[in-house]
């Protein structure tokens, strides 16, 4: 027996055990881009935490494509996975509908969940950029451009948001600068957009909407002649590894990812192995201001 199942190739059809049984251990996991540095710590948290606890985790990445994203959905409903871990690309995703209506858990990471209908662990964005621009106004800076990629990610709007609405209330100039991408290419693309202006008509305070695009923003900038901080102060978003080793060492606004992934896959086991007492939570954690070289 073993010798023709050897011989044969035989791999068991886990998927096909589960629907037999009604019963699977796996989980589903979907971000909008996993290459992001930012996300590779959130995926490596959460399918940490889940293997402990007994589930293997299925990534999906939907490269920032609505489109892409509904067919993982669709995809890992047709695996009969126990729950879906997910940084959607909206928070209204018609796709989740029919997983909720099997009672298939859902939590949203890195952004809320529309109207609690699923558990959700995030980051205060609004506050994160608010706390970026506040710091740059204090250091005298007057016009301050957004850097952000073309997708209209909810977390990148709440960061537009806390921004434009911090620079109101500190009175100085406020700007959208929009990049083809969220990588360090699009930053170094719009170091350059923004090098070739007349001087009078720079910014004088850059808040890139991650790290990346601020790193190539930097580049850029240093590449053709402009100081920064001297002459353009700069601020990223995450905190991830290499900021602060980067070509100025990059101020930036930090966001717990390990610890968002390791308390939303707390949150989906819970859930899974929970009865109907069970409530959604909504985690929010506190952004924080890191402050290097690169804006004073």
């Amino acid at each position: 027996m073993l010798a023709a199942i050897d011989e044969l190739g035989y791999v068991r059809n886990d998927a096909a055990r589960a629907l037999r049984l009604g019963e699977s251990r796996a989980v589903g996991l979907i971000v909008s881009e996993a290459s992001s540095p930012f996300f590779a710590d959130v995926v490596q948290a959460a399918g940490g935490a889940l293997a402990q606890g007994g589930y293997a985790s299925l990534l999906g990445n939907s490269v920032q494509d609505i489109g892409v994203e509904k067919s993982l959905i669709e995809l890992f409903e047709s695996q009969r996975v126990r729950g879906l871990l997910i940084a959607p690309m909206s928070q209204q995703q018609p796709a989740l509908v029919s997983l909720a209506a099997r009672g298939v858990p859902v939590v949203y990471l890195d952004v809320p969940s529309p109207q609690s209908l699923y558990c959700s662990v995030a980051v205060d964005d609004s506050l994160g950029a608010q706390l970026a621009v506040r710091h740059l106004a204090a250091q005298g800076r007057t016009h301050i451009a957004v850097v952000r990629g073309p997708a209209r990610l909810p977390q990148i709007e709440e960061r537009a948001r806390g921004a434009r609405e911090a620079a109101a209330d500190a009175g100085v100039r406020f700007e959208e600068i929009t990049a083809s991408g969220y990588f360090v290419p699009a930053g170094l693309e719009a170091g350059a957009v923004i090098a070739s202006r007349k001087p009078s008509n720079r910014p004088d305070a850059v808040l890139a909407v991650n790290d990346l695009l601020a790193m190539g923003t930097i580049s850029a900038l240093i590449d053709r002649g402009v100081d920064v901080p001297g002459d353009i102060a700069v601020v990223g978003y995450d905190d991830i590894s290499v900021a602060a080793v980067a070509r100025v060492p990059l101020t930036t606004i930090r966001q717990p990812a390990r610890e968002i992934g390791a308390r939303a896959a707390a949150l989906l086991i819970a859930e899974i192995e929970g009865d109907e007492t069970h409530s959604h939570e909504a985690t929010v954690f506190a952004p924080e201001l890191v402050i290097r070289a690169s804006s004073v």
